[in-house]
């Protein structure tokens, strides 16, 4: 039989072609995707340019994209688009999913709150380890976002203690979550800064953090996926900050000219100023330069030591 022939354009092509391309023809590189490969590179989209992606399609296409989203993502990506569209993609969602990107929406988009997933594995004290697998079994077909972690909550929501799936699954059957969960958990509040946030994840080495409110009620799970775009953002501003600079959130070759200019063009004109107070020092010093014509080849030097330092 001959051999299946490799597909024409690939996830991997897309991918390094994406940031050269216009949002016509992502939108065309995306529609040569087998459907399977489309889907994976969508999920794997930076939230900027997942919204840039979904504004591009036609309205009849976007629920079912927008459908394809975990609710933090779906917060994440209204957020990423004008004020025009936000209802409008928020409409495409099913009634569950809109009700919790709505409560995301609420909060800080650099909150622990606003990065939190509020579909996770949750477990009542009093279940036997049997019941509660069979019961985690059932959620795991509601798009929950992780099952690593299993976390014990009473009837009003308060978090009560975590147990990780391997644990449950090596405890005897008749045992009770109660006497298989660990109390001792590392939570972090729905209004902590997403800063705070990722200290805490280097600190403890976890997969996920439970975010649980003033009361100790339990809302979702931030995931160690989630603060890596977190990590590289604050990372990008600390950087950008070290230059002198106001923070940009976008990349250069997606902002806007304008305001661009807004951003760095005051700060242009004023080094432009004081390099003109330079070139009057130097005129001053004219004859003395003119007598020792080899100090003038130190300039360039000086300056382009003082730039580096500066750096």
């Amino acid at each position: 039989m001959p051999a299946e022939s490799e597909p024409a354009f690939t996830r991997e092509d897309l991918r390094n072609l994406w940031r050269i391309l216009s949002p016509d023809e992502r939108l065309e590189g995306f529609r040569l995707l087998p459907h399977d490969d489309a889907e994976e590179f969508f999920l794997a989209l930076p939230r900027a340019d997942l919204a840039s992606l979904i504004l591009e399609f036609p309205k009849n296409e976007r629920r079912a994209w927008m459908r394809l989203l975990a609710p933090d993502d779906a917060a994440d990506v209204i957020q990423h688009v004008p004020e025009a569209e936000r209802a409008g993609l928020l409409a495409l969602l099913d009634d569950t999913t809109r009700h919790e990107v709505t409560a995301l929406l609420a909060y800080a988009q650099d909150a622990a709150g606003g990065l939190m997933n509020p579909r996770y594995a949750r477990l009542r004290p009093e279940m036997t380890v049997d019941e509660a697998i069979g019961y985690l079994r059932r959620q795991a077909r509601t798009n929950i976002e992780l099952l690593s972690y299993l976390y014990a909550i009473d009837d009003e929501q308060r978090l009560l203690g975590v147990v990780s799936f391997r644990e449950l699954f090596a405890a005897r059957p008749e045992r009770t979550v109660r006497e298989v969960m660990r109390t001792d958990v590392v939570t972090v509040r729905d209004d902590q800064d997403q800063e705070e946030v990722s200290r805490i994840f280097a600190e403890q080495d976890l997969i996920a953090l439970p975010v649980v409110d003033r009361e100790g009620r339990m809302k979702g799970i931030v995931t160690v996926d989630d603060i890596v775009d977190v990590v590289q953002a604050e990372a990008t501003e600390d950087i950008q900050k070290l230059g002198g600079m106001a923070a940009l959130d976008q990349p250069y070759l997606d902002i806007a000219f304008t305001r661009m200019l807004r951003r760095r063009g005051g700060w242009l004109a004023v080094l432009f100023v004081g390099e003109l107070g330079t070139a009057s020092a130097m005129s001053y010093f004219e004859d003395e330069l003119a007598r020792a014509l080899v100090l003038s080849l130190f300039v360039p030097l000086i300056i382009s030591s003082g730039g580096n330092s500066g750096s």
